[in-house]
C-alpha cells in the first residue's frame, strides 16, 4: 500500500475513504479527483483524500445514492402520462418518461432519447416534445440485458 507521501492507485484510494472503486474513478473522469494515468492505473495524490467532494461522499451510508433520487430519476407528474387510444394499442398501454426508463436500466438519459430518435427503441414524442418509451422495449434481448437488477 502507498505510504503518505506517494501516490496510490484508485483502489487504495478506495480502501483508504471507503468509497467503491468504480465510484472513485467516476470522481476522476468527472474531474472531481486530481488523478494521472501511470501504467493503464490511475495515481492519485494523498491531497486528495481532503477534497470536500470526497469527504461528501465518504460519509454517506452504503447504498445511500440509490435511494435518494435525482431530480431526473423524480417520476412524472401523473396527469402527464399519456393515455392509452385509438393512436396508441393496449398492448402498447403501459409507457415510461425517459427518466423512469434511465432508472431502470443501465442506459443514460442521453442515450435513450438518441436511441428513441434512432428507432432502436420504440417509443413516442408527446404534443410537449417529451419522450415516452414503450413498456415492450423491456423484453428486447439488446435492451433486456441492460435492465438493473430490481433486488
Amino acid at each position: 500500500m502507498a505510504t503518505q507521501d506517494q501516490a496510490m492507485t484508485s483502489k487504495e484510494f478506495s480502501i483508504l475513504t471507503g468509497i467503491p472503486v468504480s465510484t472513485v474513478t467516476k470522481l476522476i473522469r468527472a474531474g472531481k479527483i486530481n488523478a494521472e494515468k501511470h501504467a493503464g492505473k490511475w495515481m492519485i495524490a494523498p491531497s486528495q483524500l481532503n477534497l470536500r467532494a470526497v469527504q461528501e461522499i465518504a460519509q454517506r451510508k452504503p447504498g445511500a445514492e440509490k435511494q435518494a433520487p435525482t431530480p431526473a430519476q423524480k417520476e412524472a407528474p401523473a396527469q402527464a402520462r399519456p393515455e392509452p387510444g385509438p393512436t396508441m394499442p393496449a398492448v402498447e398501454a403501459r409507457t415510461f418518461s425517459v427518466a423512469e426508463f434511465t432508472a431502470m436500466t443501465y442506459l443514460t438519459e442521453y442515450g435513450v432519447t438518441e436511441w428513441l430518435k434512432k428507432g432502436l427503441l420504440k417509443g413516442r414524442q408527446d404534443e410537449n416534445g417529451n419522450w415516452w418509451v414503450d413498456a415492450g422495449n423491456l423484453d428486447e434481448p439488446n435492451i433486456k440485458r441492460l435492465v438493473r437488477d430490481q433486488t
